[in-house]
């Protein structure tokens, strides 16, 4: 993990197009570090005390356009150019109410360990700000199954404050983030993956050094949306099933297509040659072992 420090509140002043600009200019996308070279425009622009009350009465006012501002309930997009993205998130306290604390926490990632299939920097935006502990690891020498066994580095604890801006890289970083004191944002700069809809975010489980579960990211959705073919199916069905077994490029997707044809249309479906294209890497195989293992 990466970290630049501030002594109190930037001189210089910053405007989004400006970030967004620098961004494009001197971020190279092969290397995330090189984020941390915008860590001080960054943390000028966090300055900016009006930029998220102007985001929000931009959503309200067109939000029967259907505003394309607000992620969640959390995360409020501000701009965004090429594969660089500006957002600003919320960070409130938990409630007292145990089912609706237990749902929030869930919701905003409290207290779980997880990792990003993109690489941002960030910085307080107001609030006392946050604390997150950090783990390192390293995605290449994953298969990236659930129950995978990792190797893992402790990096510390820190806190997100005023005068910090803090990197996380793609499959490297893991962290967890503990609720602040009192209501906090941040404002992130994001670099998103080209592929981002065909890679996979990691829940971890640190006490047993592996992977706990998937991160409800895009792959998950798609993934997940299958199971409507389980349900509900025609004629038509299986072919579709087996087209995707055979070719989608995501393996969880192959794997889980190929699990519903032979649901519903019996083994006999999936043949040697269609059975081969959709096992044909290590984590469709680890994937279809385990589902066979009722795991």
């Amino acid at each position: 993990m990466k970290k630049q420090l501030f002594a109190g509140a930037a001189g210089a002043t910053v405007t989004v197009a400006e970030l967004l600009d620098l961004a494009r200019r001197e971020v190279d996308p092969r290397a995330p570090e090189s984020l941390m070279t915008l860590a001080a425009p960054l943390h000028a622009l966090a300055r900016d005390r009006t930029l998220l009350q102007k985001c929000i009465n931009f959503g309200l006012t067109h939000w029967r356009e259907g505003s394309l501002h607000f992620y969640s309930s959390q995360s409020c997009h501000i701009a965004s150019i090429d594969n660089f993205v500006i957002r600003i998130n919320l960070w409130p306290l938990l409630p007292l109410d145990p089912r609706r604390r237990t749902i929030l926490a869930d919701v905003l990632s409290y207290f779980d360990y997880h990792d990003h299939n993109f690489s941002f920097i960030t910085a307080n935006y107001f609030g006392p700000g946050y604390e997150t502990e950090i783990y390192s690891y390293s995605r290449d020498r994953l298969i990236g199954y659930p129950g995978e066994k990792v190797e893992l580095t402790y990096e510390g604890r820190h806190g997100l404050n005023d005068n910090t801006v803090m990197l996380y890289e793609q499959f490297r970083d893991i962290h967890m983030q503990l609720p602040p004191p009192a209501l906090s944002a941040s404002i992130n700069l994001m670099m998103n993956c080209p592929h981002s809809g065909l890679t996979h975010q990691f829940y971890f489980d640190i006490e047993n050094s592996c992977i706990r579960d998937y991160v409800g990211a895009v792959s998950d959705k798609r993934v997940n949306a299958l199971g409507f073919a389980r349900h509900l199916h025609d004629a038509e069905t299986p072919a579709l099933l087996q087209r995707i077994a055979e070719s989608h490029p995501c393996s969880r997707t192959r794997v889980e297509a190929g699990r519903i044809l032979v649901s519903i249309a019996g083994e006999a479906a999936l043949s040697a040659s269609s059975r081969a294209r959709m096992l044909a890497d290590p984590l469709a195989r680890a994937l279809w072992r385990r589902a066979e293992q009722g795991s």
